[in-house]
């Protein structure tokens, strides 16, 4: 963990502030097939050929989170700072922070944007800085200067607005919907986990896809040596929601006639449009990462190759059911970019960096 320097005298990280691991990649965005980011302990990474990537920013934070809005205006959250680019990333300056650290963020525009901020035991999970309980919801109007605290659902841990009248907030227990103009105050549960365990940490991962689309990933239960429980849900109007995936060896009593997944641990995902999305899937027991291409909502699914010596995910990056990119660890260690460019059956690496370099 960072300590601080700006005190002579530094006091001790408060436990459960901070996350006890961030892997050297943990989060990517791709704006288009060519210009992207990856960041992670220390560093941001950039390409601008969809290809080759470089070290584009260097820091001794690490790098949990990273949100653009276009092909020059973005944001990385570290684990106490966030830092904002009006220029690809070229330079990058220092913004606000809520008086607790920000742990993922979503805008809508260059000004308009939402937090996750606080809580306690923040986990690294498939692209996002997730908190345990006793998180915040906060928003920025002038770009991420200054923040404010929202009402809503207790324990948010994701959020996501596709403008700024409509937003969607994930928590332990289910997906909750923001729909007018009162600054967020309004909220409404849309979507109840199928097999809530309070006792037991859980989490919802959520993606916008359109103003009434969404994506979800609900993580988390009563996990045993082989397997993790997720259940992944889509919806196009905002209303009617399907069933998309299960991790069939513990949710099997669940929700029967819904496929199984890509492995049997929490894949990562991204969301393409409001009709697809692709699934990276966690396989420990067997070292690579399946691949799953959903499509229609959500009510088809096409399995269609496999990342080797890939036993972990951390995030994925689609730009089209055909162009994307995975975060994965191989077995010897190293923290990697994986591309496809035919919707996951072949994978070339493009970027390895070694354990070591992630401090």
């Amino acid at each position: 963990m960072p300590s601080p320097s700006e005190s002579p005298s530094p006091t001790p990280t408060p436990s459960g502030v901070d996350p006890g691991f961030v892997p050297a990649l943990a989060a990517i965005q791709m704006v288009g097939p060519h210009l992207g980011w990856a960041v992670g302990a220390h560093a941001i990474f950039a390409t601008t050929d969809g290809t080759h990537w470089t070290k584009q920013y260097a820091s001794t934070e690490e790098f949990v989170g990273v949100d653009f809005i276009s092909a020059t205006t973005g944001w990385a959250v570290a684990t106490r700072t966030l830092l904002g680019t009006t220029d690809s990333g070229r330079t990058w300056r220092q913004l606000g922070e809520p008086r607790v650290p920000l742990r993922s963020i979503h805008f809508a525009t260059a000004t308009q944007g939402w937090g996750i901020a606080g809580g306690s035991d923040p986990q690294q999970s498939h692209g996002w800085l997730l908190p345990h309980e006793g998180a915040t919801l906060v928003f920025t109007y002038d770009g991420g200067l200054t923040w404010s605290t929202l009402d809503g659902p207790s324990n948010p841990q994701t959020v996501c607005f596709s403008d700024p009248a409509q937003g969607w907030i994930g928590t332990p227990e289910g997906v909750f919907i923001y729909r007018n103009t009162d600054l967020g105050h309004n909220w409404s549960k849309v979507l109840q986990r199928p097999d809530p365990q309070p006792a037991l940490p859980q989490a919802t991962l959520i993606q916008c896809a359109a103003p009434r689309a969404l994506w979800v990933l609900f993580i988390g239960g009563p996990s045993g040596m082989s397997h993790t429980p997720y259940i992944a849900y889509a919806t196009v109007d905002g209303s009617t929601w399907k069933a998309v995936m299960k991790e069939a060896m513990s949710e099997g009593q669940i929700l029967p006639g819904v496929p199984a997944g890509p492995d049997t641990y929490p894949p990562s995902f991204s969301v393409v449009d409001p009709q697809d999305a692709v699934f990276i899937g966690d396989g420990p027991a067997t070292n690579v990462a399946q691949c799953v291409v959903a499509s229609n909502g959500g009510t088809s699914l096409r399995r269609t190759g496999r990342i080797d010596n890939a036993p972990e995910t951390f995030a994925a990056a689609f730009v089209s059911v055909t162009a994307g990119w995975v975060l994965t660890r191989n077995a010897g260690g190293d923290y990697v970019i994986d591309a496809t460019s035919d919707g996951g059956y072949h994978w070339s690496q493009q970027l390895a960096v070694p354990p070591t370099s992630a401090g």
